[in-house]
């Protein structure tokens, strides 16, 4: 997965979502509908449409395909993350675009930027992020980290850019949903023969690859079924470290509390690691807010 490959990808991407976008003018509404729709909200509350909403009147999906500017703001325990979205289509249900975002965290500073695709149950990104950790350095090579070996700050602080591709596809059944998600990540910046702690995966990792895959089922409920709960399996590989695996579960979150506002929480464990991190080597990258706005 070389930066040529990538970019040729992101034009053949580009490419392709291009006729997309015109097939989405074309499109009924999709995604978050409701029988009372009405248009999209301002930034702010009104007093028609409180922040609490447990009826979900509105939809993001009630006007025509359209160029629209739109932003997601995480707000959580110690990270806070604002993405900006540029796009047609219909935010956050159908559209084709672009994404850029900074990353804060406790433990860095960093950003990301690529394509999306999302139409409904298929959510598709291509790009790359940069991370510049605080206290995390290089790591020498070996086949097994303890969480001294993570926190032992006397090296070199690490940055790194990753280069990945993730797709998600969300399928109804039964009270519920499946959820399946696979992801490649290419990761470039560490020092040969070095390894390093990968602050978005939360793994140690051998560059440059690694593969991911999620499969989960959440129950959803509410009067419109907009909040869901339920358990997710992760399985991690890196090539590099003799084919270590990694196997995380736990359960995911979403309580929407109106069209823009909801509460999400990921509490995803690990059970079989090469590595004894701790905390550290778990999905907990959701356990806060999340808020949404788009332009008409």
């Amino acid at each position: 997965m070389r930066p040529g490959f990538l970019l040729a990808s992101s034009m053949l991407v580009s490419l392709c979502t291009l006729s997309v976008a015109r097939a989405l003018y074309a499109a009924e509404p999709a995604g978050e509908e409701f029988p009372d729709a009405k248009p999209p909200l301002g930034i702010l509350p009104t007093p028609e449409d409180a922040l609490m909403d447990p009826r979900m009147a509105r939809s993001w999906a009630t006007l025509p395909a359209r160029q629209f500017i739109a932003t997601t703001v995480d707000l959580g325990f110690v990270y806070l993350r604002p993405r900006i979205s540029l796009g047609y289509g219909r935010p956050f249900t159908q559209w084709v675009g672009i994404d850029v975002n900074p990353i804060t965290s406790q433990d860095g500073l960093g950003a990301y930027g690529g394509l999306r695709l999302e139409v409904p149950y298929v959510d598709f990104r291509l790009g790359q992020r940069y991370f510049s950790a605080f206290q995390h350095t290089y790591l020498d090579t070996k086949p097994s980290y303890s969480r001294l070996d993570l926190e032992n700050s006397s090296g070199k602080p690490s940055r790194t850019l990753t280069y990945e591709a993730e797709l998600d596809i969300t399928i109804p059944a039964g009270p519920g949903k499946v959820l399946l998600r696979g992801s490649a990540s290419y990761i470039t910046g560490v020092p040969q023969g070095e390894s390093v702690y990968e602050e978005t995966l939360h793994l140690i990792v051998a560059p440059p690859l690694v593969w991911r895959a999620r499969l989960g089922y959440v129950f959803t409920f509410g009067s419109h079924g907009q909040h869901s709960l339920g358990p997710v399996v992760d399985f991690l590989n890196v090539p590099k470290r003799d084919d270590s695996g990694t196997v995380r579960a736990g359960p995911l979150l979403r309580l929407a509390l109106s069209r823009r506002v909801d509460i999400r929480g990921s509490f995803v464990v690990t059970l079989v690691s090469p590595d004894r991190i701790g905390l550290k080597g778990g999905d907990f990258t959701e356990l806060g807010v999340r808020y949404r706005w788009a332009s008409e």
